[in-house]
């Protein structure tokens, strides 16, 4: 079989070539081999000019959420994280109920079912994770344990978590005073990596109280440190006129929004039970690997 040859013109090259062997006819099917007029016996091959190095990188920086939001980034590794667990105890009058196979959950109780899966699959992932525990109570806030990688302990501290009940409005202030207090988050270095960092999970589950927030001297440190990462998970009655899941959405993606580095993550779940463990599963990505939310495809239920 006859071997072919097909003819590529380097970019830039304006010299006649007398020498190469590359007659008139093979000159014309280079040039419209660009333009995909090729005949049927040859080969599909279309060649493209490559983007020069500054244009490419141009071209890939309209994508790089965290240059633009962000100027100390989050290091590319995997140092360990310390997670805080912060679980809503409340517990709505009537609550809609989470169907599970042949059973129904209360929220509280579907919510610690995904919780023990993610610790038992995020300390399987890396060992030197540490987690602790906080609870959101009736109007305040409280440190259940200490940062620990003791995964049984942690597991009898969940299943202890009983209901509370519920008022109209409640202060999350007291929730970063205690984070900041507790949980010492490295100072923001540009050449170098931390040793941890700190992420919070809050777990909201209220549907008829409004929270609120005041900017407060540790809530403004913290959000202004790019070790500091508060992402949001809400286990809410379906959105009605009769309850204000709509409004407490948008209050808590108004504080998401605030955090400088938008490393966070929001999901809303509803008392939809695959959607919860799709979103716990996807909390299990470490906070300086992730991409942002907004990169992430939106799952199809």
């Amino acid at each position: 079989m006859a071997e072919r040859i097909i003819p590529i013109q380097i970019e830039g090259e304006n010299e006649q070539k007398e020498n190469d062997g590359i007659n008139g006819d093979d000159q014309t099917a280079s040039k419209t081999l660009e333009s995909s007029s090729i005949k049927p016996d040859k080969p599909n091959i279309q060649i493209r000019r490559t983007l020069k190095k500054s244009q490419q990188e141009e071209k890939l920086q309209e994508f790089d959420l965290f240059e633009k939001c962000c100027k100390i980034n989050l290091p590319n590794a995997n140092v360990q994280e310390k997670i805080i667990l912060v679980i809503d105890r409340a517990q709505d009058e009537n609550p809609t109920p989470f169907k599970a196979k042949n059973q129904t959950l209360s929220p509280l109780s579907m919510l610690r079912r995904a919780l023990h899966i993610f610790l038992e699959l995020k300390h399987d992932i890396n060992s030197n994770h540490e987690f602790a525990l906080m609870t959101l109570n009736e109007n305040g806030t409280s440190w259940v344990t200490d940062f620990s990688s003791d995964i049984k302990k942690l597991h009898n501290a969940i299943d202890q978590i009983s209901g509370c009940e519920v008022e109209d409005t409640f202060s999350l202030d007291g929730l970063f005073e205690q984070i900041f207090e507790k949980a010492t988050v490295c100072a923001p270095k540009e050449d170098e990596k931390p040793n941890f960092v700190v992420r919070t999970i809050v777990c909201w589950g209220r549907s008829y109280t409004l929270p609120h927030i005041e900017e407060a001297e540790s809530f403004s440190k913290l959000l202004k440190n790019p070790y500091f990462i508060c992402d949001i998970l809400i286990t809410h009655e379906p959105v009605d006129p009769g309850n204000h899941s709509e409004k407490i959405i948008n209050i808590l993606i108004n504080l998401i929004q605030d955090i400088g580095h938008k490393s966070s993550y929001f999901f809303p779940v509803g008392r939809d039970t695959a959607r919860l463990h799709l979103c716990m599963a996807r909390l299990l990505g470490h906070p300086s690997q992730r991409p942002a939310q907004k990169l992430v495809s939106k799952p199809e239920l």
